[in-house]
């Protein structure tokens, strides 16, 4: 089948990291609450209560008083409240993280991990798609696939064209590159072009963005005018408008630390139909042509077998050529797509 199923102590442990980490992640939305900082300003002969935030915009809550006075200092204690808690919250996620690499579930490549967190930092849109998308897929099967399915030197980052303001916006004024060199100092776009979407590390680990195609290929996309000319351009290819249209899928995986990572692709339903699709392109290599058609093969196994949770509905069908949906149908056996 091209996988395992994970035994009972894995399991557990997964699970039990699992809880934690999503316990962190309730408590960072409440984050918002404590943001920046508080302090006095003295204008004028007076002092002035500020309201800092790390975004650079200060809000004054007016002259010194008993009101202001108290109102600071419920925030400085909320604050060191939530920041205790938070301390707590990760030193019991990295002790679990020996766990976790005891039963050697720490497989998520380290380099794309912080790549991931970076942009989630900044809270930028995008999904992960390509091999990597695998991992999201075993952690929700609750199974460990083969190597062989899982080896790769990339990851593949797709952003959505129709997001393009809203991701350029959050991205300056550093840029594409300069927040994959806050992951990695190494990383070096890999064309002299002024327009390229693909950077690679010392150690030769690619990450490609791309988006989905627009009408005209020979023109730039709204996405690409957006961005600078001398950053990273997202890659426009026609056959990503299906994925980007497909719902989105999330699982929290682990890092090689064995540090928990909510990763989001798209519905594995979604990447059956696109990777046999790929896998019979005549333009497509043919050892990539062969490996595509053997992922289809294997999410397939795991979509009949394992997620079971996942209906093959016409939600699914309707992303996609009905060509496409019959042909895979007929000839990937695992599973009618």
């Amino acid at each position: 089948m091209g996988y395992t199923r994970l035994k009972q102590e894995p399991s557990k442990v997964a699970t039990n990291a699992i809880q934690l980490f999503e316990a962190l992640e309730t408590h960072r939305a409440q984050g918002r609450q404590v943001e920046g900082s508080m302090h006095w300003k003295r204008i004028n002969g007076r002092d002035y209560l500020y309201r800092a935030y790390s975004h650079g915009k200060n809000h004054s809550l007016g002259p010194r008083s008993s009101e202001t006075e108290n109102l600071k200092t419920a925030f400085d204690e909320r604050k060191a409240v939530y920041k205790a808690r938070e301390a707590s919250l990760k030193d019991q996620l990295a002790l679990h993280g020996a766990y976790v690499r005891a039963n050697r579930l720490n497989r998520f490549p380290l380099v794309a991990a912080r790549v991931m967190r970076a942009l989630q930092r900044d809270k930028i849109p995008f999904r992960i798609i390509g091999t990597t998308a695998l991992y999201a897929y075993e952690a929700r099967a609750g199974v460990l696939i083969e190597p062989e399915h899982l080896a790769t030197a990339d990851v593949d980052v797709l952003m959505d064209a129709r997001q393009g303001v809203r991701i350029v916006a959050q991205l300056k004024p550093q840029g594409l590159l300069s927040l994959l060199r806050r992951s990695d100092k190494t990383f070096q776009r890999l064309s002299d072009s002024a327009f390229t979407f693909c950077a690679a590390n010392d150690a030769g680990y690619r990450v490609d963005f791309v988006t989905q195609g627009g009408v005209d290929p020979l023109q730039k996309n709204a996405f690409e005018r957006l961005l600078d000319t001398d950053d990273l351009t997202p890659v426009a290819i026609d056959s990503l408008k299906w994925l980007v249209a497909s719902p989105s899928y999330d699982a929290i995986v682990f890092d090689e630390r064995g540090m928990p990572l909510r990763l989001t692709t798209v519905d594995p339903r979604a990447f059956v139909l696109h990777k046999w699709y790929v896998s019979h392109r005549r333009d497509r290599e043919p050892m990539k042509r062969y490996r595509d058609e053997a992922q289809a093969r294997l999410v397939a196994a795991l979509l009949s077998n394992e997620l079971r949770d996942l209906p093959i509905t016409r939600a699914i069908r309707r992303i996609f050529p009905s060509t496409l949906s019959d042909q895979a149908a007929e000839e990937v056996d695992d599973l009618d797509v």
